[in-house]
């Protein structure tokens, strides 16, 4: 019978992703990873096969923890908007404190492997196509409250609202002006919302 592996398997992922968030995938190499996890060679290669599939894994762990978040959006005290409006808020909080000026983990992963490994590549583009359900989702639930035009087509606002916080992320890794994210965001909010002005007023620049 197959040995059961000593280790938490979700622990060693969350470590890997650390490690992979913070260096890329090139740039991380198996003894970052044995270091960061605590495994030993064997037990790392034993349990994922490479590097390649404990990122696999991590892509997929990412994935599931950000498609909870975005469905969470829409059950919201104050709205899926309202929802929405906070991640954006945090995302600006992160980035300007210095938190988190890492960037979407998936999107950093598709600037730089999309062209060099095909596995990676399919593994973004399922993550990409589950996010836009999940956006479109989440303009529907809008909808429903008067927060976004019923008449916009949820699908074409999921895949803006998906590109634009994208670009918000990587934004965020340069830039560090309160003022200039703000801006940014109460403009992504202001392409899908009928309450312009409140969204403005909801992201405003520090003072």
């Amino acid at each position: 019978m197959p040995r059961t592996p000593e280790f938490d398997r979700d622990d060693v992922i969350a470590a890997a992703q650390a490690v992979f968030w913070d260096r890329g995938y090139s740039q991380t190499s198996v003894a970052n990873l044995v270091e960061a996890t605590g495994l030993k060679p064997g037990s790392l290669y034993g349990a994922f096969g490479s590097k390649k599939g404990v990122f696999l894994e991590v892509l997929e762990a990412y994935n599931r923890a950000f498609m909870e978040r975005i469905s969470a959006l829409r059950l919201h005290e104050a709205g899926a908007l309202a929802g929405l409006i906070t991640i954006l808020d945090t995302i600006i909080d992160d980035a300007v404190t210095g938190q988190d000026r890492r960037g979407c983990l998936a999107v950093n992963a598709l600037l730089e492997m999309s062209q060099h490994d095909a596995d990676i590549a399919e593994r973004l583009r399922a993550h990409n196509r589950r996010t836009r359900r999940a956006f479109a989702d989440l303009v529907k639930t809008a909808q429903l409250q008067g927060d976004i035009e019923s008449t916009r087509d949820p699908d074409d606002l999921a895949a803006y609202l998906m590109n634009s916080i994208w670009g918000l992320r990587v934004t965020c890794r340069d830039e560090s002006s309160r003022n200039i994210l703000n801006a940014i965001a109460a403009g992504i909010i202001a392409g899908v919302s009928n309450h312009h002005e409140k969204a403005r007023i909801r992201i405003s620049p520090a003072l």
